[in-house]
């Protein structure tokens, strides 16, 4: 089978999602005809053009999404192979088919749209409400984001897939650069800083846990998302918290190989990557409990209650207090359970789907 595919989304978007597209169409390889950039077909050489052909393909979206009358201008898109759309977003641009695919993160935007920039929760509703229509073949990166979309959506689809997000090639690779004001014993959050991460409950529960009085600090770093304010306000105000602000790959490739335990006691994940990585750098974690973070990490996960504060300062305690013994003990089960994820496999999968469905 040869598909065309939607990779829109790397115009703007330089999370996870954009690392997986390009595994995705090199694993293809000759069964992809050609892969489309909102109107074009070459990825713009100049980061410039990029920037131009990205916020015209959002004008365009949202044009489609408010049936606004310049979205008459253009006709949808429809290309003659069945397209695999990288993101649900995309398919508002075209004229969506059954024979299509659609590759699903999670439904954040529609069940915690207050964890959203304004705006991006009607987005997705309109394309949601176009998948629901047309029925295409879906693919999740989880099971949990599997089961919420079925929830919202019903099961009458013509298939139903779960391939994780694979390990990335080279995370571990290149010098490390440490960081100014950061001790020899921290605590390690990596992610976007607001709401939907959930670090003000964690700064809370670092403080209440006293451990910065036992000369621990909480470092956290990450880009700004909504709610990052009260964030990182908190953060200066509360002793042995540490907030570098943008760090390049070798300061992040430093603190994950000198931290003692990672955090992550998020409210909403597609995914939660970031546990991959620091289970790569044999780093125990605690993270939220009954969440796609305990799905992705194992049964090696310390794990706590998002919302509650004196949970979280318990799971902190529990992580810097591991033995020696604990500590090896969870990092050989969080190894063997990184399997699930390996490469080679999860690429064959998508090749796998598209021969199945082709």
């Amino acid at each position: 089978m040869s598909i065309d595919i939607d990779f829109s989304l790397a115009l703007n978007d330089r999370t996870g999602k954009l690392f997986l597209g390009k595994d995705i169409i090199s694993s293809l390889g000759n069964r992809v005809s050609r892969v489309r950039y909102g109107r074009f077909h070459e990825f713009p050489r100049h980061d410039f053009m990029r920037r131009v052909v990205g916020r015209l393909t959002h004008k365009e979206t949202l044009a489609r999404v408010h049936r606004h009358r310049a979205a008459a201008l253009l006709p949808v898109i429809r290309d003659p192979r069945a397209t695999l759309h990288l993101d649900p977003l995309s398919v508002v641009r075209h004229r969506l088919e059954p024979r299509d695919i659609v590759l699903c993160h999670d439904v954040g935007p529609i069940t915690h749209p207050q964890y959203f920039a304004p705006g991006v929760e009607q987005m997705y509703v309109r394309a949601y409400d176009q998948i629901q229509r047309i029925k295409p073949h879906m693919v999740f990166v989880s099971k949990t984001s599997q089961q919420e979309f079925h929830k919202l959506y019903g099961d009458a689809f013509p298939s139903s897939d779960v391939i994780y997000i694979p390990t990335r090639l080279g995370v571990k690779d290149g010098a490390g650069r440490a960081v100014d004001g950061i001790a020899a014993r921290f605590l390690l959050t990596v992610g976007s800083v607001g709401d939907r991460k959930n670090q003000v409950r964690s700064i809370e529960a670092f403080a209440a846990s006293r451990l910065a009085e036992q000369g621990w600090q909480y470092v956290i770093v990450g880009g700004r998302e909504p709610g990052a304010d009260a964030a990182i306000q908190l953060a200066k105000a509360t002793p042995g918290v540490v907030m570098p602000g943008y760090t390049t790959d070798d300061e992040l490739r430093w603190l994950y190989r000198n931290a003692s335990g990672f955090v992550l006691m998020s409210l909403l994940e597609g995914f939660g990557m970031p546990v991959i990585e620091a289970i790569e750098y044999d780093l125990p974690c605690l993270v939220s409990r009954s969440s796609i973070l305990t799905e992705v990490g194992g049964a090696a996960m310390l794990d706590a209650d998002p919302l509650d504060i004196d949970s979280i300062a318990a799971g902190l305690h529990a992580l810097a207090g591991l033995s020696g013994t604990e500590r090896a003990r969870r990092l050989a089960q969080a190894r063997g359970h990184l399997r699930h994820f390996a490469r080679e496999p999860i690429l064959a999968s998508w090749r796998a789907l598209i021969e199945k469905i082709g």
